[in-house]
């Protein structure tokens, strides 16, 4: 049966804040393990929104986006007071696996109405419209392109934005039959994002010819199948959790993992990570997230900790900041 609070004693009442942290658990633990069906029968009355949000990962992971969705829509008032910016995202997530994007533009509406939570939501967004856009084209392009079409829009479209959406589209088993294009844009005049999201189809199908890649002032003579994917594998992995641990403050660790993020993809095929315990990246990241967030932490505990010399610091955030601004976001 499902376990649930009980109104007005929860907290003062000996052992049950144990309780509430073993259910979490154990809901974390039968989504890791595949059990999904079990953690919708153990959430199925269940009030707590925290354990909602888990109920709708079961739901996602059964391939059952409209009964998630549903799920969040019926709790929202709780799930937003519980946690907005998850509350807030799932909902969207799930709007594009339905692609229902006149609900998605009725909910940005929602969100845009609701009083300031944070500067991570302004920021989630600020970016929403395009976002929705985004995934409005992609879904449209599955439908009303043919192979014939998609070759000549991403060979002739002056759209950075649309041929983005393309490469998007392609990507999977379709992608071989793109290769000759895919080597064009690689050379190309394009956006530093279009040419790397083109290099990243080769990396994904391990392509084992040399392939030339002209980015930043650089060219590069690769073999894709050589490359690591961006954003995997331990190094990453450890960098961002001993980032988090850090970070002393979600948000904070939100803009420096989005910062870190924009800048490892900004020099690819170059690597940002080569200590998971870099103390200098660490310190450099989180810096530059407080001052995007006008956080008064600071960074003097860490200039302590690591024996860091503040100028080093600067200096790499100056490199971060310079290689961010020299490529702008696509614009829609």
């Amino acid at each position: 049966m499902a376990w649930q609070a009980s109104a007005g004693i929860g907290l003062f009442r000996p052992g049950l804040a144990t309780c509430y942290d073993n259910i979490m658990d154990s809901l974390k633990t039968l989504l890791d393990k595949g059990q999904y069906q079990l953690a919708l029968d153990l959430t199925e009355k269940d009030p707590d929104p925290s354990h909602l949000f888990y109920r709708c990962s079961a739901f996602l992971a059964l391939s059952k986006p409209k009964e998630a969705l549903d799920t969040l829509l019926a709790n929202r008032p709780a799930m937003e007071k519980a946690n907005f910016a998850l509350a807030m995202k799932s909902d969207f997530e799930m709007r594009f696996i339905l692609k229902d994007f006149d609900g998605a533009y009725a909910d940005l509406e929602h969100y845009q109405n609701q009083p300031y939570v944070s500067q991570e939501v302004e920021e989630y967004l600020r970016a929403l419209p395009g976002l929705i856009r985004t995934n409005e084209r992609n879904a449209q392009l599955s439908v009303s392109r043919s192979p014939e079409e998609i070759r000549r829009l991403l060979k002739e479209s002056k759209d950075d934005y649309e041929v983005l959406s393309l490469l998007n589209y392609i990507q999977g088993p379709a992608t071989p039959v793109y290769y000759d294009i895919l080597k064009d844009i690689l050379v190309s005049e394009r956006h530093p994002s279009v040419k790397t999201y083109a290099l990243l189809l080769f990396v994904a199908h391990k392509y084992d010819q040399e392939v030339v890649f002209n980015k930043n002032g650089n060219v590069y003579r690769l073999i894709p199948k050589d490359l690591k994917p961006p954003y995997s594998g331990e190094p990453f992995d450890s960098f961002a959790r001993n980032m988090s641990n850090l970070a002393r403050d979600p948000s904070v660790y939100n803009a420096a993992l989005s910062i870190l993020n924009d800048y490892i993809l900004d020099v690819y095929p170059e690597e940002v990570i080569h200590d998971a315990e870099d103390p200098l990246l660490l310190t450099a990241l989180l810096g530059l997230a407080q001052t995007y967030l006008h956080s008064t932490l600071g960074i003097e505990g860490y200039l302590e900790r690591f024996s860091l010399k503040k100028e080093a610091v600067e200096a790499l955030q100056s490199q971060i900041e310079r290689t961010l601004k020299a490529a702008p976001p696509l614009s829609i």
